[in-house]
C-alpha cells in the first residue's frame, strides 16, 4: 500500500498518461495552429467544432472512467480475472454510443448547430469540419476503451507511445491536406478533419498490436467477448453513468461559453481559441495526473488502505500544483512563445496577452480542484462529482453571461470566469472529503 501512494508510483502511472492526453489535445491544437494560417473564420469553426466533438468524446470518456474506476479496485483486491469481463463489456457499451453519437450528428447537427451559431459563414465551416471529424468517433471511443483498461491495471506505457503516433502523424497530414502539400489537393478545414481522423486510427492499431503482444488478454481475461451480461452492463453504468452526464455537461458548458463569447464577434471568438489551445496545452500534465488519481484511490481503497487516502491527497496535491506553478511561471516570462504557435498574426497575438494573464493564475486553481474531484470521483461516489460540477458550472454559467450581456466586460474579464469555476469545484469537493461520507462507497458486487 505504501508504494501506492509513493511519489515515485504516482509519477510512474501518471507521466505516461500525461503525454496520452498530448494525444487528445494535439488534434485541436494542430488544427488550430495550421488554420491560424488560414482564416478568423477557419480557427473559429474549428475550436467551435472541435468542442462539439469533444462533446461526444466525453461520453465515451466518461464511460471509460466509470469502467477504469471498477478495473483499477479488482486490480487493488488482486482479482485479474475480473478485469477481462468488464472491458470486453466496456467495448459493447463504447461501440454503440459511438454509431448513436454519428446517427444523431448526421440527423441532427445542421438544426441544432444552426440555432446557436450567428456567423453564416462559421456554421458553414463548422458542419463541414465536424461531418468529418465525427466518423473518428468509433477509433477514437476504442482507443478510450485501451486507455481505461491500461490505466486500470496501472501499466501506462503504450499510452505515451500511441500518444507520440497521434501527435506526429496528426502533424503530418494536417501538412499535407490543410494546404495542399506534396501533391495534395489544398482542403483547409476539411483537411484538418481527415488528418485527425487518420491519426485516431492509426494510434488506435498501435494499441491493439501492443496489448495482444505483451499477451495482457490472457493475463487479465479479455477479448473473450461472451453474450452481453446485464449484471455487468448495470454495474458499469452505476459508476460510468454520473460521469458520463458530468465529463458531457462540463464540456458542453465549454461550448456554452464559446457560444456566449462567439456573440461579442469573430475577433473575440478567434482570441479566445488562440487562448484556449494554449490553455490546453497547459492543462495537459494536470488532467493526465488527474486520470492517474481515480486509478490510484480506487487501488488503494481495494488494497484496503482506506486510512491512507488523505495522505495520497497530501502527495498528489504537492506534485500538481508544483506543476502548475512552473507552468505559470514559464506562461508568464514569454506569453507570446505559446500563442505564436497557433497564429501568426500580431496583432491578435498582442490582444490575445491580457487573457493569457488570467489563465495564467486559474491553472494553479485548476490544479487544485482537479486532484479534489479526482479523489472523490475515485473512491467510487461519482454521483457526488456529478452534483459538484453541475453546481458550480451553474454558478460559472450564469457569471459568464452576466460579464458579457449584462456587465459588458472586456474579453479579459470574461474569462475570470474560469478563476470562479475552479475555486467552486476546489471548494465543494474538499468540504465533501472533509465529512469522510466517501469511505463507504461500494462499486461492484
Amino acid at each position: 500500500m505504501l508504494e501506492t501512494i509513493s511519489y515515485r508510483n504516482i509519477w510512474r502511472i501518471s507521466y505516461p498518461l500525461i503525454l496520452g492526453f498530448v494525444a487528445v489535445t494535439i488534434i485541436n491544437v494542430t488544427d488550430s495552429a495550421f488554420l491560424g494560417r488560414v482564416s478568423e473564420v477557419a480557427i473559429g469553426a474549428s475550436g467551435l467544432g472541435g468542442i462539439y466533438v469533444l462533446v461526444m468524446l466525453m461520453a465515451a470518456f466518461g464511460l471509460g472512467i466509470g469502467a477504469q474506476i471498477i478495473m483499477a479496485r479488482f486490480h487493488g483486491e488482486e482479482k485479474p480475472e475480473r478485469i477481462g469481463p468488464i472491458f470486453d463489456h466496456l467495448m459493447y457499451l463504447l461501440l454503440a454510443l459511438a454509431g448513436g453519437l454519428i446517427l444523431f450528428h448526421f440527423f441532427f447537427a445542421e438544426f441544432l448547430l444552426s440555432r446557436i451559431i450567428e456567423s453564416q459563414a462559421i456554421l458553414e465551416s463548422t458542419i463541414a469540419y465536424t461531418n468529418i471529424r465525427v466518423i473518428g468517433l468509433i477509433p477514437a471511443a476504442i482507443v478510450v476503451g485501451y486507455r481505461c483498461f491500461l490505466t486500470g491495471i496501472s501499466d501506462t506505457r503504450a499510452i505515451s507511445y500511441a500518444a507520440g503516433i497521434m501527435a506526429g502523424l496528426n502533424l503530418f497530414f494536417n501538412y499535407l491536406f490543410v494546404f495542399g502539400n506534396l501533391g495534395f489537393p489544398r482542403m483547409e478545414i476539411e483537411g484538418a478533419g481527415y488528418a485527425s481522423v487518420l491519426s485516431e486510427t492509426l494510434s488506435l492499431v498501435y494499441l491493439v498490436v501492443w496489448v495482444r503482444r505483451k499477451r495482457l488478454g490472457v493475463q487479465f481475461n479479455c477479448f473473450h467477448f461472451p453474450k452481453p451480461n446485464f449484471t455487468q452492463i448495470k454495474s458499469i453504468m452505476r459508476i460510468a453513468t454520473p460521469v458520463i452526464v458530468q465529463h458531457v455537461v462540463s464540456i458542453a458548458s465549454w461550448l456554452t461559453f464559446f457560444l456566449i463569447i462567439e456573440g461579442m464577434g469573430e475577433r473575440d471568438l478567434a482570441i479566445s481559441n488562440v487562448v484556449r489551445s494554449g490553455y490546453s496545452v497547459l492543462m495537459i500534465p494536470l488532467v493526465g495526473i488527474g486520470q492517474a488519481t481515480q486509478t490510484l484511490v480506487s487501488k488503494l481503497i481495494g488494497q484496503g488502505g482506506t486510512h491512507l487516502v488523505y495522505k495520497l491527497i497530501q502527495r498528489l496535491l504537492i506534485v500538481s500544483v508544483v506543476s502548475s506553478i512552473s507552468l505559470m511561471l514559464l506562461n508568464l516570462i514569454n506569453p507570446r512563445l505559446l500563442l505564436s504557435v497557433f497564429t501568426n498574426d500580431v496583432t491578435l497575438i498582442d490582444e490575445s496577452i491580457p487573457v493569457v494573464y488570467v489563465i495564467s493564475i486559474s491553472i494553479v486553481l485548476f490544479a487544485v480542484s482537479m486532484i479534489l474531484l479526482s479523489v472523490v470521483s475515485g473512491t467510487g461516489n461519482t454521483f457526488i462529482t456529478l452534483l459538484i460540477e453541475v453546481s458550480t458550472l451553474i454558478i460559472y454559467l450564469n457569471f459568464t453571461y452576466r460579464m458579457v450581456h449584462q456587465w459588458h466586460q472586456p474579453l479579459n474579464m470574461v474569462w475570470t470566469s474560469e478563476i470562479v469555476y475552479f475555486s467552486g469545484l476546489a471548494l465543494f469537493s474538499g468540504l465533501y472529503l472533509w465529512s469522510g461520507k466517501w469511505k463507504n462507497a461500494k462499486i461492484h458486487e
